[in-house]
């Protein structure tokens, strides 16, 4: 304490930044995992999990009462439980996990896949954000007989009463018989610096530890011709052009006597794709959803403009594309991705999923 309070007389303390004092120091990832709670814990090794796309197809997160010993299971096929499968246990323990912390949880998976209540799956995890102690370590590494016989030895203590509260579970023979047959290199850990690699590939990561969000890459560019995927916004923009134009019915070949619609188009396209190109990215960075949030953040400032009375569709078209550009984007995690021509192109989007429409007729 002299130290400091010399070292503040002296001006050698390091000075305090505003974001600093607002939001206190940044904890790293790795310190910031051992503050979650159990609940939480879990979800962090579902995410991790489903971030290994090359290797399941869907990811199951089963923790609570009753769940058997399964607490987030990932399936290699679509046949579930019934085809390839590996099991995460996640402990969020204050500790480096010893073997006396996981030889009920052993036990479980022993006696549930004996029971034939779910085949054994092809690994099982072991999750925790202190890892495991050097005694463990050895038993999931080469040492696993040394695994079997600790289970063996602490059955009566350890998982007899408490693998269910309904029964005690006895080392009857056949139950003996099967531990002795059972495979324990299945037994694995990883480690937090593995969890959070995979993690950061994930579109939770940023959400969950900050940092912000990278660079975007290239956009989009509109293809020559006209895609499935752009028909309807398209389709509505003729209509307004159509209006504007007094034209019962507006196409493309409409629009090469006619320069600015021509241009307005090609611009329109341009603004789309980078809209679409922003979705993208939002899928890879960031949860589920969080795009389409923006998308509403555009449609309810430019509602009124739609609603409003407008001579024709076009001036409609060209009214909310402006407003678009001045709404104010705050709070949005995107917000410092997002440019005028994403704007832009989200009310074509808008247009495209059926959320508004442009002519008066409509």
């Amino acid at each position: 304490m002299a130290l400091q309070l010399r070292a503040i007389r002296n001006g050698t303390t390091p000075p305090s930044y505003s974001d600093i004092v607002t939001r206190g120091p940044k904890l790293t990832p790795q310190t910031l995992l051992k503050t979650y709670e159990n609940k939480e814990w879990e979800f962090f090794t579902e995410e991790y999990a489903g971030g290994l796309i090359q290797e399941y197809v869907s990811v199951l997160r089963t923790g609570g009462a009753g769940d058997k010993g399964i607490d987030v299971a990932a399936f290699k096929t679509d046949q579930d439980f019934d085809g390839g499968w590996d099991n995460y246990q996640c402990k969020h323990y204050d500790h480096p996990l010893a073997p006396g912390d996981v030889i009920l949880e052993i036990g479980k998976v022993i006696y549930y896949s004996w029971r034939k209540e779910y085949t054994v799956p092809d690994k099982y995890f072991f999750v925790c954000p202190y890892g495991v102690g050097t005694t463990l370590a050895k038993f999931l590494r080469g040492k696993e007989e040394g695994l079997r016989k600790l289970v063996l030895e602490k059955w009566s203590e350890k998982c007899e009463k408490h693998i269910t509260s309904a029964e005690r579970i006895t080392l009857e023979p056949k139950l003996k018989s099967y531990i002795e047959q059972f495979d324990f290199k299945i037994f694995k850990d990883i480690t937090v610096l593995k969890l959070l690699e995979v993690h950061r590939r994930t579109p939770y990561y940023h959400t969950r530890f900050g940092g912000g969000l990278p660079d975007r890459p290239e956009k989009d560019t509109p293809p020559t011709h006209i895609a499935d995927t752009e028909a309807v916004y398209i389709a509505k923009l003729l209509n307004a052009y159509g209006e504007y134009l007094q034209l019962s019915e507006c196409k493309m070949e409409d629009l090469e006597a006619n320069v600015p619609l021509k241009q307005h188009l090609q611009k329109a396209r341009i603004q789309f794709y980078s809209a679409e190109s922003l979705n993208k990215f939002s899928r890879d960075y960031l949860p589920a959803g969080e795009y389409e949030r923006l998308q509403d953040f555009i449609f309810e400032g430019i509602e009124n403009i739609i609603l409003s009375n407008h001579q024709h569709g076009f001036e409609r078209v060209k009214q909310a594309v402006q407003e678009a550009y001045r709404i104010q984007i705050d709070s949005h995690p995107l917000k410092e991705r997002l440019e005028p021509l994403d704007r832009a192109g989200i009310c074509h989007q808008l247009a495209n999923n059926d959320r508004l429409k442009w002519t008066n007729n409509d």
